[in-house]
C-alpha cells in the first residue's frame, strides 16, 4: 500500500503529525510499538480515562489535553499500525523495517516523520544493578498502564521534572515514599537566573515547574546530592548518599532512578543524518532546519528526538513537519505555506527560549555523571568502571577501542544504557563546552529479531 508519508512513533508529536497530514489528505501510516497511542507522556490516557471515569473522578486538567489529541488522532484518516516496533531504517529514510505480531515486514518511505520520542539518561550507580532498582518512567508507566503503584518502601533519587512528577503520582496513589533525594539545589537556581528572562517568555511551561516544586509529597527530602550508593546484597536495602558536606542513610525496597532524559537517536543514526552536540542538555540530537527537515531530504524529526522541548513543542514540530512534506507535494501554496507555519515555528522558539533556564536548574553534577571502581557500567556485559579505566589508560580513546577492549556497549540494549558514562569517563576534560566523542555505532536490528522472522519477511516496492 502506499503512503505518503510514514511517521514513526505515536507520541504528541507523532499524532499531531498524522492529524495534520489527514487535515491535508495526506495518506499517512503512523507506526508505534505500544499498544495504544499517546507515548510516554500520554501513556494509556483513554485507559486512565475510563478507570477514573468507572470511580467517579475526572481526568487532571493537564492530561485533557493529551485525551483530546488522542481523540482527534482516532478519528483522523490514519492508518496506525500499534505494536509495530521499527528495527531498521535505511541511509536517507527511503525504506522502513518493522516487526509487528511476529511478522516483519519492509515498507518504502516518500516522506518520513521520525518521532521516536525520549528515554531516561542512563547514570550508573553503585548498586544500580541490584533487584529492586527501577526508572521513574518506568514506575510511571506501571502506575498509567495497572492503577497501581510499586509497593514497598520507596525512595525517588536524581533530578528533573518527571523526577518531582512521579513522586506527586506515586504519593496521590498510595505509595509508600520514604525519600526524594535530589542533586538540585539552591546553587543551582542562582547558576539558571541570567536565563530567567528568556525563560519569562514561557510563563505557563514556568508555571507548570512552579507547580511541580511547590507540590512535591511531604516525605525526607534531601537537595544538592553529589554522591549516591545502593547498598544491599541480593537485593536492594537502602541508599547512602553524601549532600552538602553531610552523609544519610535511608532504608528503602525500591529506588527509582531518574537523571532527565535525553533524544532518542537510534533511528536517525541508523539513517545516517547529520547529528550535533547540545551541551545544555548534555547529548547528541539529529540536525533539523525551521521545518524540522534533517541533512536528508524529506526525513523529519519531530517532538523530544530532535530535542528536549517538552510536549506542546512536541505537537508543534509534528504539524510543521507535515506542511513541509504537504507543500513539496502540491496539497498547499507558498502563501498558505508560511501563514500556517509562522506561529508554530514562533512558539517552538518561545519555548526552547526557557530550556537553558531549566537545564541549567536540573543539570546533572559531574561527581555523578563519571562512575568509579567497581561500579558496573555495562550492565549487558557487565564491564566495571575499573575496566574501562584501565582501557582508557592503555589507550582507548574512543567507544569502538572500548568496544574491542572491554566489549562494552556490545550486549542487547546497544549501548544505549552505557555509551553516556562511558563516554564521560573517557574525554571527562571534553564533556562540558566541548563535544565528546561520536556516539556508538547503530546498526540494525536495532530491535531484536530471530533469523526466521528476517528470512520470512514481507518486502513491498
Amino acid at each position: 500500500m502506499s503512503h505518503d508519508v510514514v511517521i514513526i512513533g505515536a507520541g504528541p508529536a507523532g499524532m499531531a503529525a498524522a492529524i495534520q497530514a489527514s487535515s491535508f489528505g495526506l495518506k499517512a501510516l503512523v507506526l508505534d510499538e505500544q499498544p495504544a497511542p499517546g507515548g510516554q507522556r500520554f501513556r494509556a490516557i483513554e485507559l486512565q480515562y475510563q478507570r477514573l471515569r468507572t470511580a467517579g473522578n475526572d481526568l487532571p486538567a493537564s492530561e485533557q489535553n493529551g485525551l483530546d489529541l488522542t481523540r482527534r488522532f482516532r478519528e483522523s484518516e490514519t492508518r496506525f499500525l500499534d505494536q509495530a516496533s521499527v528495527w531498521d531504517i535505511s541511509p536517507g529514510g527511503r525504506q522502513i523495517s518493522y516487526l509487528r505480531h511476529d511478522q516483519s515486514f519492509t515498507i518504502p518511505a516518500n516522506a518520513v516523520v521520525a518521532a521516536p520520542g525520549a528515554y531516561e539518561r542512563p547514570v550508573p550507580l553503585e548498586g544500580w544493578h541490584l533487584p529492586g532498582v527501577m526508572s521513574a518512567g518506568a514506575a510511571q508507566t506501571m502506575l498509567k498502564m495497572s492503577g497501581h503503584p510499586v509497593t514497598g518502601r520507596i525512595v525517588l533519587l536524581g533530578c528533573g521534572p518527571l523526577l518531582l512528577l512521579t513522586a506527586r503520582q506515586l504519593a496521590n496513589a498510595g505509595a509508600n515514599v520514604v525519600g526524594l533525594l535530589q542533586t538540585t539545589g539552591p546553587a543551582d537556581f542562582l547558576r539558571a537566573m541570567p536565563y530567567l528572562p528568556a525563560a519569562l517568555r514561557s510563563t505557563t511551561l514556568l508555571k507548570q515547574g512552579l507547580q511541580l516544586l511547590t507540590q512535591t509529597p511531604p516525605v525526607p527530602k534531601v537537595f544538592s546530592l553529589r554522591q549516591a550508593t545502593i547498598i544491599g546484597d541480593n537485593r536492594v536495602e537502602g541508599v547512602k548518599y553524601q549532600a552538602r558536606g553531610a552523609s544519610g542513610f535511608i532504608e528503602c525496597d525500591t529506588v527509582l532512578l531518574h537523571f532527565g532524559v535525553v533524544p532518542n537517536t537510534q533511528l536517525t543514526r541508523l539513517a545516517s543524518v547529520a547529528h550535533g552536540w547540545n551541551d545544555s542538555q548534555e547529548s547528541w540530537q539529529p540536525v533539523v532546519d525551521e521545518w524540522q527537515e534533517t541533512s536528508a531530504e524529506n526525513l523529519m524529526v519531530a517532538g523530544d528526538s530532535g530535542g528536549i522541548l517538552g510536549d506542546e513543542a512536541a505537537e508543534m514540530s509534528g504539524r510543521l513537519s507535515i506542511l513541509r512534506i504537504a507543500h513539496r507535494l502540491g496539497r498547499i501554496s507558498d502563501q498558505s505555506l508560511s501563514t500556517l507555519a509562522a506561529p508554530l515555528q514562533s512558539g517552538i522558539k518561545r519555548l526552547a527560549a526557557a530550556r537553558a533556564f531549566i537545564d541549567t536548574i536540573f543539570r546533572t553534577p559531574e561527581t555523578m555523571l563519571i562512575p568509579s571502581g567497581d561500579t558496573i557500567v555495562c550492565r549487558c556485559e557487565e564491564v566495571t568502571a575499573a575496566q574501562i579505566a584501565e582501557a582508557n589508560a592503555c589507550g582507548a580513546s574512543g567507544l569502538r577501542h572500548l568496544k574491542v577492549q572491554t566489549r562494552v556497549g556490545m550486549g542487547p540494549c546497544r549501548a544505549q544504557m552505557c555509551s553516556m558514562a562511558a563516554t564521560a569517563m573517557i574525554a571527562p576534560k571534553m564533556r562540558r563546552g566541548q563535544s565528546p566523542p561520536r556516539p556508538a555505532t547503530v546498526r540494525p536490528p536495532i530491535r531484536p529479531l530471530t533469523l526466521g522472522q528476517l528470512a520470512d519477511a514481507v518486502v513491498e516496492t
